[in-house]
C-alpha cells in the first residue's frame, strides 16, 4: 500500500516538474521566435525599393574596438596606426590600410598607458592630431587615477572642449571609480552623491555611445538567434573550455529571457541597447565580442586578437550578416616579438582582404555605431514619378538624443535597394544628394544606390 502511494506521490512530482520545464520552454522559445520575427521585419530587404542593411557592396560589418592601456609609448601608438591605417612600409611589413581606431586616456601612469595629461612632449598633440582625424574615436574613461574626482572630469572636458576635440563613445576601464558600469566594471561615475560623479557633463560634452563592461563569445550582433548561435562557440581544438563556454553563453541567453538585468544584453544580441544610468540619463549601451576559447575577456591581446577575429570567425560573420565590435588591447604585447603579434598580422591581412573583396565592412567603432543607429531609426519614404524612384529622407528618430535633420555625413554608407540605380534620386527633405554612388547588381543579383562621401585618410 505504501508502495503504491509512494510511486503515485512521484508520478505526480515528476509530472508537474515536466509540466513546469515545458512551460519555461514553450516561454523561452516564444520570446526567441519573437526576437528573429522583429529581426526579419528590421531588416527585411524584399520590396521594390528597401534599405540595405549595410553599405553596398558588404554582407557584415565590423570594428576592432582597442583599449590604450597596454601602449605606454606615442611611439608604439604611433607605429601600430601606421600598420592598421595605411599601406605604408613599418616594421612589420606593409599596412593594411583600414579604418581602424584607438582610445585614449586623460590620465594616467606611464606603466599603464601614454596619455594626454601625461606631461611627456608631443603626447597630447598626437591625441589630438588624431581625435581630429577620427582614428582615435572613444574615451578608454578619464584614466587610471585612484584619487579621480569630478574636478578632474571639468578639467578634461574643458581641455577637450577648447580644443574641439570630439567623441561621442565612452569605454569602461578596469575598475576605475569614474566607470559609468555597475555591476561589471563597478564604477561610480554615475552616482550622483560621488565625488567620482561626471556622467552629466561627460554625456553634456558629447558622449552617445557606453561600454560598461558586456562582452559575448557569440559571433555577430542583430541577426536572428538559432541553435547555431551557441554551437558556433564550440572549439573541437578545446573542447572541454569551449562546451563550457558554449554553456555559460547560453545560460545568460536563457536568464536574460526571464529578465535577469545583469545579462539583458544577451537576451537578443543586439549591438546596441537604450540604457539607463543610474543618475536617470540614457545612453545606449553597446555589446563587444571576444571568443577565445580560455573564456570572456581572455583573448584581448596583441596575440590573442588572431584566434579572435579569425578566418573561421570572419567566414561565419560573412554567412549570417552581422555586426561585431571586437573587444582587444592592441597595446598588450608583452609575449611579442614585435609591435603587433606576427599571428595578428596574418589574421589582419586576411580581414583586409575581406574588405578589399566587398565581404565585411570594417570601419571604426564611432562610425560603426551611428551607422546602426542612424540606420535603425531612419524615417523614409519612395514615390514614383514617371519612370523614376524618388526617396525622402525626412529625420533619424533618435528616441534618446532626440530626432533630427540627417546631413549627408549622418547619412554615410546609407544604401537603397531599387529597380534601376540609374533612374533614382535621394532628397533630405526638399534638398536633392547629388553625390551618390549607383551600384551595378550585388551578391543578391539586386541594383542599388549609396550615400557616400569618402574622405581622405590621417
Amino acid at each position: 500500500m505504501k508502495s503504491k502511494r509512494f510511486r503515485k506521490t512521484l508520478y505526480i512530482l515528476l509530472l508537474s516538474f515536466a509540466v513546469v520545464i515545458l512551460a519555461f520552454a514553450s516561454i523561452y522559445l516564444i520570446n526567441i521566435y519573437n526576437i528573429d520575427r522583429s529581426y526579419y521585419q528590421a531588416y527585411n530587404a524584399e520590396g521594390k525599393v528597401a534599405l540595405r542593411k549595410f553599405p553596398y557592396p558588404y554582407r557584415a560589418a565590423m570594428t576592432i574596438c582597442s583599449d590604450i592601456d597596454g601602449t605606454t609609448t606615442k611611439e608604439e601608438f604611433l607605429e601600430i596606426q601606421k600598420f592598421l591605417n595605411t599601406k605604408e612600409e613599418t616594421s612589420m611589413g606593409e599596412g593594411v590600410g583600414l579604418e581602424i581606431g584607438n582610445s585614449f586616456m586623460m590620465y594616467a601612469p606611464p606603466t599603464c598607458a601614454f596619455s594626454y595629461f601625461s606631461g611627456n612632449p608631443g603626447s597630447a598633440q598626437i591625441i589630438g592630431k588624431f581625435i581630429k582625424a577620427g582614428y582615435i574615436d572613444f574615451l578608454h574613461s578619464y584614466g587610471e587615477k585612484d584619487d579621480f574626482t569630478r574636478k578632474d572630469a571639468i578639467k578634461a572636458i574643458e581641455e577637450l572642449n577648447n580644443n574641439q576635440y570630439k567623441v561621442d563613445v565612452w569605454v569602461d576601464h578596469a575598475k576605475t571609480p569614474d566607470n559609468l558600469g555597475d555591476d561589471r566594471t563597478f564604477g561610480l561615475g554615475d552616482h550622483p552623491g560621488s565625488i567620482a560623479y561626471h556622467s552629466d557633463l561627460t554625456l553634456a560634452y558629447g558622449i552617445k555611445f557606453v561600454w560598461l563592461g558586456r562582452v559575448t563569445t557569440v559571433i555577430g550582433q542583430s541577426v536572428p538567434i538559432t541553435l547555431k548561435t551557441f554551437s558556433s562557440v564550440y572549439d573541437s581544438r578545446h573542447p572541454v573550455q569551449s562546451l563550457i563556454n558554449m554553456g555559460k553563453e547560453f545560460a545568460k541567453n536563457v536568464l536574460a529571457v526571464f529578465g535577469n538585468k545583469k545579462y539583458a544584453m544577451h537576451k537578443n544580441y543586439d549591438l546596441i541597447r537604450i540604457a539607463k544610468l543610474d543618475d536617470g540619463q540614457k545612453a545606449y549601451e553597446f555589446l563587444r565580442f571576444d571568443n577565445y576559447w580560455k573564456g570572456i575577456a581572455t583573448g584581448a591581446t596583441s596575440k590573442r586578437l588572431a584566434y579572435v577575429i579569425s578566418k573561421q570567425t570572419l567566414e561565419r560573420l560573412k554567412k549570417i550578416g552581422g555586426y561585431m565590435v571586437v573587444y582587444t588591447h592592441l597595446g598588450k604585447n608583452s609575449d611579442c616579438s614585435q609591435v603587433i603579434a606576427k599571428e595578428t598580422q596574418i589574421a589582419l591581412r586576411d580581414l583586409a582582404s575581406e574588405y578589399e573583396r566587398g565581404n565585411i565592412y570594417v570601419t571604426t567603432t564611432s562610425k560603426l555605431l551611428n551607422y546602426y543607429l542612424n540606420h535603425k531609426y531612419l524615417n523614409w519614404s519612395y514615390e514614383t514619378k514617371g519612370d523614376e524612384i524618388i526617396i525622402t529622407i525626412s529625420s533619424v528618430e533618435d528616441p534618446v538624443f532626440g530626432s533630427f535633420v540627417p546631413t549627408i555625413q549622418h547619412l554615410q554608407g546609407i544604401t537603397f535597394y531599387v529597380p534601376d540605380k540609374d533612374k533614382t534620386r535621394i532628397y533630405i527633405n526638399n534638398k536633392e544628394i547629388t553625390n551618390i554612388q549607383r551600384n551595378p547588381p550585388d551578391y543578391e543579383q539586386r541594383e542599388s544606390v549609396t550615400i557616400w562621401k569618402r574622405e581622405g585618410k590621417a
